[in-house]
């Protein structure tokens, strides 16, 4: 679980910080500490016991229980039963629970309820102790101060809002008087943690403190996090080029799925296996018994290896595509590079291209990109690559032959060419290179704002 404290001062806006960063979260649940100890203040109050002394703690404990509930995504504090979450935040009640807070047997009660809460559940919870003792492993520590009079004026706003009298001297003399008390208290004094980050935010408005604080857990969240993303299309539509090209501009592996396919085509064709039989199910299966394939990165380029036979030089001719487009048909060869592409991906920030990737391979990668384009630009694309390396073809080969690949890729009964529902769709027809790797860093960023700057 994933957790993260929020403590500080009366006035810096706690609660509030809390239920805006779990709006931005999202799947993360809230738990206000403070809340506990007003609903045994409530409890305390109820009962008229006077001044507080260890003899009337005792008859509180005996006499009150305290319970959290969450109705929605709301938290409620129930005492002996009884939803009192709407008279928990007068100053009376506010004043008491940080009396009876200092109490050891009151904390004992309230942290079996934070510690079991957080256990089972990525939480964000305030206080004023949570960095310090309630949840010392926290992932992030977030310690709020401000300067004396701002805290006193959004109190005394806070306090005028609930209808409530009040001057802004009373409010800093209370609040300089609990603050006091929090601070030196001998049990859990209010205090930063070691390694929690200050945030003074005398000079920030609610908005502005959420986003700072989001930031910095969204930097933690991610620094240990594998990040996946798939970029699927069809051929010449520029998948393996954007992939190559994103991957560096944001530090990631690229994993070429085309060229691993195109791989084991080169070996079909090195270990002298009969083409005419390309669609044979028991001949293909045959040789796929006797393959063994295995990627590695060598100066960040990835190389494709068949029974130790690096084929990466050999990949990229009209032939071996055409050939490997046929091959990839049979689901036995696919589940032996599905196991190679999860494999990789468990362990390494990846972009990864190929023709199912988001669909089959990766369903749940965080960024789905699919690439498309008019037949006629991929056509030439396609016939330009051929040239360059040399080889006598036709544009109206190549185009025909595209055609039939596409027919092929999206009609196969395994691993066919699918735009799921969270596909992010890459029309590269008027686009540059650059164009299109610029699009899918500004949709990763909006997630991962580190990548925007890449």
């Amino acid at each position: 679980m994933f957790n993260i404290a929020i403590d500080g001062y009366m006035g810096c806006g706690k609660t509030s910080l809390m239920l805006g960063l779990a709006k931005k979260l999202k799947d993360f649940k809230i738990l206000n500490t403070g809340a506990i100890f007003r609903g045994y203040a409530y409890g305390y109050d109820k009962l008229g016991l006077g001044d507080v002394t260890d003899g009337t703690i005792e008859t509180l404990l005996k006499n009150v229980s305290v319970e959290v509930v969450f109705i929605g995504d709301d938290q409620h504090v129930l005492v002996n039963g009884e939803d009192v979450t709407a008279f928990l935040r007068t100053e009376r009640i506010s004043q008491l629970a940080s009396i009876i807070s200092a109490y050891k047997d009151v904390r004992e009660k309230y942290m079996d309820v934070a510690k079991g809460f957080a256990k089972n559940n990525n939480c964000i919870m305030e206080g004023r102790d949570i960095g310090t003792n309630v949840l010392k492993h926290a992932d992030v520590k977030i310690f709020l101060t401000a300067d004396e009079k701002i805290r006193a004026e959004r109190r005394l706003k806070q306090l005028k809002e609930k209808g409530e009298k009040a001057s802004l001297k009373q409010v800093i003399k209370d609040m300089n008087e609990r603050d006091s008390r929090d601070s030196n208290r001998e049990i859990a004094p209010l205090k930063p943690a070691d390694d929690s980050i200050i945030v003074d935010n005398s000079d920030m408005n609610l908005e502005e403190t959420i986003e700072f604080c989001f930031d910095l857990i969204q930097k933690v969240l991610n620094k240990n996090k594998v990040i996946n993303v798939t970029i699927d299309g069809y051929v010449c539509s520029g998948k393996s080029t954007i992939a190559k090209s994103l991957a560096k501009r944001i530090g990631f592996k690229v994993f070429d799925t085309g060229a691993v396919y195109r791989g084991i085509a080169c070996a079909y064709v090195d270990m002298s296996c009969d083409e005419g039989q390309v669609k044979d199910e028991k001949y293909v299966k045959n040789f796929a018994d006797q393959i063994d394939v295995k990627i590695d990165f060598i100066d960040g380029v990835e190389h494709v290896y068949v029974n130790g036979i690096d084929h990466t030089a050999n990949l990229r001719t009209e032939h071996i595509s055409f050939l490997s487009s046929q091959i990839a048909c049979f689901s036995f060869i696919r589940e032996k590079v599905l196991k190679l592409q999860r494999n990789f991906a468990k362990s390494n920030n990846i972009v990864m291209e190929g023709r199912d990737i988001g669909s089959v391979v990766l369903p749940d990668a965080e960024f789905k990109f699919f690439c498309t384009a008019d037949d006629n630009v991929r056509a030439k694309r396609r016939f330009e690559q051929q040239k360059l390396l040399g080889n006598d073809v036709s544009f109206e080969e190549i185009l025909k032959e595209l055609k039939q690949r596409d027919y092929s890729d999206v009609h196969r009964d395994h691993g066919a060419i699918v735009i799921t529902p969270t596909s992010i769709i890459l029309d590269t027809t008027n686009m540059t290179l650059d164009e299109s790797v610029e699009f899918c860093i500004k949709e990763i960023s909006k997630k991962y704002p580190q990548f925007k700057n890449c």
